[in-house]
C-alpha cells in the first residue's frame, strides 16, 4: 500500500459505520471478476458497497477503462459474493469511487459523466486537507 493509498484508507475509516477491506481479491469466475480493487467499504449507515480505486498517476485511462467495465469487473463478483454470505445485501446499492490527482480530476469527472454510479474525489484534498 502506497503512501496515497494509506492517505484515502484513513480518510475511508473516518466514519464508525463503514468496514473496510483493502486489496479485496475478486476471482476470475465465468467471465468476470479477475480484480482487486484497492478497497471495499461496506457502509452499515447508507447500505452502500462501495468500491474504490486510488490513482496517483498523471495518465488514467487505464482507471477509466476498469471503471467502463466495473459490472464485469467489480460490481457482479462483488453482489454474488455478497449473496453468499446474507441475503441482507441484496438491497444495497453499489457505488464506484475513484480518487485522483487534482490536476486531472475534471477532465476525469467528464470521462466518467454518464455513470451515475460514479463519483472522482481529489487525493490531494485527503492528503493535505
Amino acid at each position: 500500500m502506497d503512501y496515497y493509498e494509506e492517505a484515502v484508507l484513513a480518510y475511508l475509516t473516518g466514519p464508525k459505520s463503514r468496514f473496510v477491506n483493502a486489496q479485496f481479491e475478486l476471482p476470475w469466475a465465468n467471465l468476470k471478476g479477475g480484480s482487486c480493487p484497492d478497497f471495499v467499504v461496506l457502509d452499515f449507515a447508507t447500505r452502500t458497497i462501495y468500491v474504490i480505486e486510488v490513482c496517483s498517476a498523471s495518465n488514467v485511462n487505464g482507471l477509466i477503462e476498469r471503471v467502463i467495465n466495473r459490472e464485469d469487473r467489480w460490481l457482479v463478483p462483488l453482489r454474488e459474493h455478497f449473496a453468499q454470505w446474507r441475503a441482507h445485501f441484496q438491497d444495497w446499492l453499489y457505488h464506484v469511487t475513484i480518487f485522483v490527482r487534482e490536476e486531472v480530476i475534471e477532465s476525469t469527472r467528464r470521462k466518467v459523466s454518464a455513470y451515475p454510479d460514479v463519483s472522482v474525489l481529489s487525493i490531494d484534498a485527503i492528503v493535505l486537507p
